[in-house]
């Protein structure tokens, strides 16, 4: 009875950690070095996971309750510290951004795969500033430290790709930084970070493709 009565104390103390589990991945394109490896813990723990960031790709999946987190490693100077949300997604991908000072800044974003379609651009503004960008025809207006879904028009395009221009803002005037196309991948999603460039602190942008996730199937 007495084992009983543990096994149900703990039980409910871990289904409450587990229905509020967040699955995150790490993400990023300039770091001092191809491997990177950050021990992230809550702020009031001492007990901490170990996350490998690696450029231009995708960390393994780990999982972390939302709540304030402090990240340590020996490649960077003092501390980042960044926060999982507790209402919205379940699922984030953890920008690792390298700091001109030898630091770096984590910035978390919502990577919810309802939301994130086949053929779909994730834009991130990890910048600081206000964004413009022109997909084709439309125009949309990024905030600082916010990422928007990019549904692409549909084909026929010429050459099967698509213009793109950014803009930034200086002395008052829209000014371009960025001009590309984006070639139409119905069958991919691609996520394009736009991130200051640690050196000169102008915006960046680095794109990556990434599988969308097909639905779970339910069984009967």
């Amino acid at each position: 009875m007495l084992h009983l009565l543990k096994f149900a104390c703990l039980a409910g103390w871990l289904l409450p950690q587990m229905a509020n589990a967040l699955s995150v991945r790490t993400l990023a394109f300039d770091l001092p070095a191809d491997k990177v490896n950050l021990s992230i813990r809550p702020e009031a723990s001492e007990k901490a996971v170990e996350l490998e960031v690696r450029v231009n790709q995708f960390g393994e999946p780990a999982t972390l309750a939302p709540g304030a987190y402090v990240a340590e490693s020996t490649t960077f100077k003092l501390p980042a510290k960044f926060v999982l949300p507790e209402n919205g997604s379940g699922s984030f991908l953890l920008l690792v951004l390298p700091k001109s000072d030898g630091g770096c800044f984590i910035l978390p974003v919502a990577d919810d795969p309802g939301h994130f379609r086949k053929g779909d651009r994730f834009v991130v503004n990890a910048t600081a500033e206000d964004l413009a960008i022109r997909i084709h025809t439309r125009k949309y207006l990024l905030k600082p430290g916010h990422s928007a879904y990019y549904r692409l028009p549909p084909p026929p395009m010429p050459e099967n790709r698509i213009e793109v221009e950014m803009r930034r803002q200086i002395d008052g005037r829209w000014l371009a930084f960025n001009s590309t196309y984006w070639p139409l991948s119905p069958n991919l999603r691609s996520i394009v970070m736009i991130y200051p460039d640690p050196n000169t602190g102008r915006p960046r942008v680095r794109s990556l493709a990434d599988r969308a996730r097909e639905p779970e199937l339910k069984t009967p």
